[in-house]
């Protein structure tokens, strides 16, 4: 699905104008059922601006910097802004209102893109953003005890994170408070994604109160088509998804330094068959954790049933979805291993990444 980075400059430029085209067509094909005519669509020199609709010359500008510098999905966010405007103009014929008026609101729903995005990052923080971080500190807090050389100390220090994270989510759909969901792309663009990758995917989407898809996307870089891992949830949850993500990532890697080094494999045949076995194995001791917290609690008000309105924006987003089986792994030695080393796995402190998501270690988003 992928290809080697065009040598030439201005090829590589060619190839990012076929990209927006073919995601120009599919926008207007999935979202506004192929209601708009293909307008010219160019890269531009812009500074100050991402993108740019000109109802005159029917043309979407979207700046070079913007592709070269930001990840697709927010390229993407972009050229359906610019579609909204284009909406507005040719199918809703209200051009002559104010930009972002209610034209353009009605534009941005159908093609999934947020009017309001802007005004929010800029505004005064809501009652639902200041409970999102003080959840986000406290969960962070928990998270930094499981650095603690008493394991026991260090395994309830991190339950009581899982059970406070769980408290909020339920108190949310309970109380029907305002959501407030996002999505968010975790990890690279790839052709094909290993058996352990899809692991931490179900991983996240069952314990950590976030919707996950494979969608395809863009590596504008290097010209290379794929898919990527997209969550989706409230800004805390998906702070939650990234730190444990990354966290993941991270300590696969330093848990099969040990097991080869310890096994003296002269090879890295086995490791992502050991990889999917660690998560398999952190997979089931989690499994085994809910069930324990859902017994334990007082009251069976605090057992996850799921959110109807984060499933309603999930599906919002993505209209038709295909659900596809994958192989397994064989069982071989190092896999099952894997699995055991797995049983063990407590989340902690990320190796290279400081804090706990975008509240903290980003200064918000």
């Amino acid at each position: 699905m992928g290809s080697t980075a065009p040598h030439d400059p201005a090829e590589l430029e060619r190839a990012w104008g076929r990209a927006l085209y073919r995601w120009w067509e599919f926008y207007d094909r999935e979202y506004l059922h192929g209601s708009m005519q293909r307008p010219l669509i160019q890269l531009g020199e812009g500074r100050h601006y991402l993108g740019e609709w000109d109802p005159a010359m029917r043309r979407i500008t979207i700046s070079r910097q913007h592709i070269r510098n930001d990840p697709w999905s927010e390229v993407l966010d972009t050229l359906r802004h610019e579609m909204a405007h284009q909406y507005v103009w040719e199918v809703l014929g209200a051009g002559a209102e104010a930009p972002h008026g209610a034209a353009f609101v009605e534009a941005c729903r159908k093609v999934r893109c947020d009017a309001r995005a802007t005004a929010r990052r800029m505004g005064t923080a809501t009652d639902s953003d200041k409970t999102e971080a003080r959840v986000a500190r406290l969960v962070k807090k928990l998270l930094s005890l499981g650095d603690s050389p008493n394991e026991n100390e260090a395994q309830a220090a991190v339950n009581k994170a899982q059970r406070l994270l769980l408290e909020y989510n339920v108190d949310l759909v309970e109380t029907d408070a305002e959501r407030g969901f996002e999505r968010r792309q975790l990890g690279q663009v790839k052709g094909r994604h290993p058996a352990w990758e899809l692991w931490l995917a179900m991983i996240l989407n069952e314990f950590f109160f976030v919707e996950v898809l494979w969608t395809r996307s863009y590596q504008a870089v290097h010209d290379l088509q794929g898919t990527v891992l997209e969550v989706y949830g409230t800004p805390t949850n998906l702070d939650m998804a990234e730190y444990v993500h990354v966290y993941l990532s991270q300590l696969l890697e330093r848990l099969w330094d040990g097991y080869r080094r310890q096994r003296k494999l002269r090879s890295n045949r086995e490791r992502m068959r050991y990889f999917a076995g660690v998560l398999q194995g952190f997979h089931d001791k989690l499994d085994r954790q809910r069930v324990q917290v859902e017994e334990g609690v007082q009251t069976k008000a605090l057992v996850w049933q799921g959110d109807h309105r984060l499933q309603s924006y999930y599906r919002f987003h993505n209209p038709r979805i295909q659900t596809r089986q994958t192989g397994g792994v064989a069982a071989s030695e190092a896999f099952r291993h894997g699995v055991e080393a797995g049983h063990q796995v407590t989340l902690r402190q990320p190796v290279s990444v400081g804090g706990f998501g975008g509240h903290l270690s980003r200064g918000g988003r």
